[in-house]
């Protein structure tokens, strides 16, 4: 099974939206699982249109829930929606090592990973804990803001330690239109291919009725990126 992470320097940049439509996407020709690892804001079964969400566990295992065709985990099976996850780091980490570790998947494809935002305990213990990610889908927006954190999570992930590969870059909420007009959200004016020094950056636009399909490139980059459905 190939390990996905989906990952953004800040909040609200659109990465659960990024993990789910991916997610969906893939799903139509390969077994996907995913694993919502933000456990301050677990908004991934939500986002995919969930509405059960009680937990399955024993004293071994966290069993996956089905969404369709994909198979999911998340912190919002095992606490209420209403109460705040105002826990400490290390007991944040400890929960994502349960998550990591204790989750019973069957024979996956590809395990997609909706990170905790930033560049702190929680993805720290994300990339410690799991035992190979063979991929990293990095998620902003065109905001100078947000394409600062941003590098700052790609200067986490790709360091000597680390070294994992990003596969592409997610631009979201790049453009919208209006009254016939496309018009872009963000005009900071910066060219995202030379910020990130990677060739491949993929728009999303901002509209009502985005669907899995608006994801059908970096589905494509994923795809080839892992080498999924290559014979071994």
């Amino acid at each position: 099974m190939k390990t996905l992470l989906v990952a953004s320097g800040k909040g609200g940049c659109g990465k659960t939206t990024t993990t789910s439509m991916l997610a969906q996407k893939l799903s139509e020709k390969f077994k996907v699982a995913v694993l919502d690892l933000d456990v301050c804001g677990p908004n991934l079964p939500q986002m995919m249109g969930m509405d059960d969400m009680t937990p399955f566990f024993d004293a071994d295992w966290f069993f996956t829930k089905k969404c369709g065709n994909v198979d999911v985990m998340s912190p919002a099976f095992l606490m209420p929606p209403e109460v705040a996850c105002a826990w400490s780091g290390n007991k944040r980490m400890e929960l994502i090592r349960e998550l990591i570790m204790k989750t019973k998947w069957d024979d996956q494809d590809v395990l997609i990973c909706d990170c905790p935002p930033g560049t702190g305990d929680e993805i720290i213990g994300v990339l410690k804990y799991m035992p190979r990610v063979d991929g990293v889908v990095l998620v902003t927006t065109g905001k100078h803001e947000s394409v600062n954190d941003a590098l700052r999570l790609l200067s986490l992930v790709s360091n000597k330690i680390y070294n994992i590969p990003v596969l592409c870059v997610v631009e979201n909420m790049s453009h919208m239109v209006v009254d016939g007009s496309e018009i872009p959200l963000f005009t900071d004016g910066l060219d995202l291919k030379s910020e990130f020094g990677i060739e491949v950056v993929h728009e999303i636009w901002y509209k009502d009725d985005l669907c899995p399909d608006d994801y059908n490139d970096v589905a494509d980059v994923v795809i080839d990126r892992l080498g999924l459905g290559v014979e071994k």
